[in-house]
């Protein structure tokens, strides 16, 4: 492969632009960075749906704006480049997707498949079907995982297809352990680089700006948001919708005099600008929370529920706080009660003590500062390079 282009072919079967939701901009970026690298690096992802939320932003002429030059077949599928990598959005829930999609791989001969949320259990198929032996499992979500508490739904088939793949990526070690408990199957951990490079702005501020949540729906802990929203009658809220704010939820925030609906943003500086403090209160266990990194690199102290990876992406820092998970069952969704009383006190101090305060954002921007380099595409990179050292794998 001298004087070649290692070429990574991503496919994932959610939306690749724009990228609100924390897997699919972990897979943008991490397809961006290699590209910088000088990967040749495409994508196979699902074509955006009327159910969408906000489809405006999914319209060929709003993809123009972000930089992406739209080209639609006959088949409707869109083909498009984007800071450096090639996009083919396709209907991922058509017959006859899965025979193009083999034909696909087979015509570009990628060097390394990465699957991604493959829900619909045709992607890992197609990429084995190719060569295993080059095909990455990546993990973003247990949800879409076929096996385990957390998955929406088992699958003996896919579970099985997965320990044909050369690895599984993964995200946090809270996923790791999960794996190995639930799935039998060695994982590798790889921070993406979803964070940026320093320096970052100080946006966090004791004095001003939002009580700001992303994404706010059920999920996420919208019931902690809106007791929050309502004891703090005061305060200044801010909310996020992103995939999980339906009109239901929209109607429900817009009814709140203190809260602003922003909206969403690739840059998620952008988003955080004006905010004071985060709030992450999910109510399903994260692989890693991402939005908490995000503000503790600016500055702002975050509030997250102690489900999942989300204790690990606070890197040691206040404030983790309980939350009561979910039932999920027959796809059913059952809301418990929550104690807020932890939340309250935690939000009520930050906002009361401005001394706190700045020691809390500090402590937060230390250690996420010092976490930073962990998230270097480099060491996503460099395992790629270790595991073609294999003989004869090229």
């Amino acid at each position: 492969m001298a004087g070649m282009k290692t070429k990574v072919l991503l496919l994932q079967d959610a939306v690749y632009l724009p990228s609100f939701g924390g897997g699919n901009k972990a897979n943008r970026l991490l397809m961006r960075e290699l590209a910088k690298l000088g990967f040749d690096c495409r994508v196979v992802a699902r074509l955006p749906g009327p159910a969408q939320h906000n489809p405006a932003v999914f319209l060929p002429e709003a993809l123009a704006a972000r930089g992406a030059i739209v080209r639609e077949d006959e088949r409707g599928q869109q083909h498009y480049g984007h800071e450096g990598v090639q996009v083919l959005a396709m209907d991922t829930a058509a017959p006859n997707a899965a025979a193009e999609l083999e034909a696909f791989i087979q015509r570009k001969r990628p060097d390394w498949i990465l699957v991604s949320d493959d829900h619909r259990a045709i992607f890992l198929q197609a990429a084995l079907s190719f060569a295993a032996e080059r095909t990455i499992v990546v993990v973003h979500t247990h949800f879409h995982l076929p096996f385990g508490p957390e998955s929406r739904a088992l699958n003996p088939e896919q579970h099985a297809r997965m320990r044909k793949a050369r690895d599984i990526v993964v995200v946090s070690d809270y996923s790791r352990q999960y794996v190995r408990q639930f799935g039998g199957l060695e994982a590798t951990l790889l921070r993406f680089p979803v964070f940026g490079a320093a320096p970052f702005a100080v946006r966090g501020r004791p004095d001003g700006g939002y009580v700001t949540m992303i994404n706010p729906c059920v999920l996420k802990g919208l019931p902690i948001f809106l007791d929050l929203v309502d004891h703090f009658a005061d305060t200044a809220f801010a909310a996020v919708p992103t995939w999980g704010a339906d009109d239901a939820v929209i109607e429900v925030l817009r009814a709140r005099a203190n809260v602003t609906l922003l909206e969403a943003a690739d840059e998620i500086d952008t988003v955080l600008q004006d905010a004071r403090i985060v709030l992450a209160p999910s109510l399903v266990p994260e692989t890693f929370g991402y939005v908490a990194v995000d503000a503790m690199l600016r500055g702002i102290p975050v509030l997250a529920g102690g489900l999942g990876g989300q204790t690990e992406a606070m890197l040691g820092v206040d404030f983790i706080l309980p939350v009561c998970p979910i039932e999920q069952s027959g796809g059913q969704v059952r809301v418990l009660a929550q104690d807020t009383a932890p939340w309250r006190a935690a939000l009520s101090r930050l906002l009361s003590d401005p001394q706190f305060y700045r020691a809390s954002a500090h402590a937060a921007r230390h250690a996420a500062l010092g976490f930073l380099p962990q998230t270097d595409v480099c060491h996503f990179a460099r395992h790629l390079a270790e595991l073609a050292e294999k003989p004869g794998l090229f």
